[in-house]
């Protein structure tokens, strides 16, 4: 398959997933689908861009054909995106706060970003803000699980 071609069923495939989205969103209650339905929408739209794009451009990166890394390097979006669902999954369970921790430093773990300092300033930063923005800023019932 050309790289031309793998772009437009990419997009294709994008506007369909964000579609099906779109109307999960639509039905629900008060405002807490403001913010799913508005990226949907912008997904939507920066992919039919790159639809279009596609038609348009002679640009050199679309020559040859698509090839396929099955490393860990070129996986490691798919398997960031298993973790990401199964975090989904388990707010509910464990809890928003104590999921979330785990989350981020095995994400980081599998990014393979290893400057220690940087993460730990990063993480004492984020969950205190997290914690304000949403407990406090927003007033939201985020999920609670066994562990708070």
């Amino acid at each position: 398959m050309s790289k031309l071609w793998g772009e437009r069923l990419t997009a294709i495939a994008m506007i369909v997933v964000a579609g099906f989205f779109v109307t999960q969103s639509i039905g629900l209650p008060g405002t807490s689908g403001t913010f799913p339905l508005f990226t949907e929408w912008m997904i939507i739209g920066l992919a039919v861009i790159m639809l279009i794009r596609t038609y348009f451009t002679r640009d050199k990166k679309f020559a040859g054909d698509v090839s396929f890394d099955f490393s860990y390097a070129g996986l490691k979006p798919l398997y960031v995106m298993i973790v990401a669902i199964f975090y989904a999954y388990a707010v509910f369970r464990v809890g928003f706060y104590v999921t979330s921790i785990l989350f981020y430093f095995l994400v980081v773990a599998m990014t393979g970003y290893r400057n220690l300092k940087v993460i730990g300033i990063a993480a004492l930063a984020l969950f205190p803000l997290l914690y304000l923005v949403f407990n406090i800023g927003l007033d939201a019932d985020l999920p609670r699980g066994f562990l708070i």
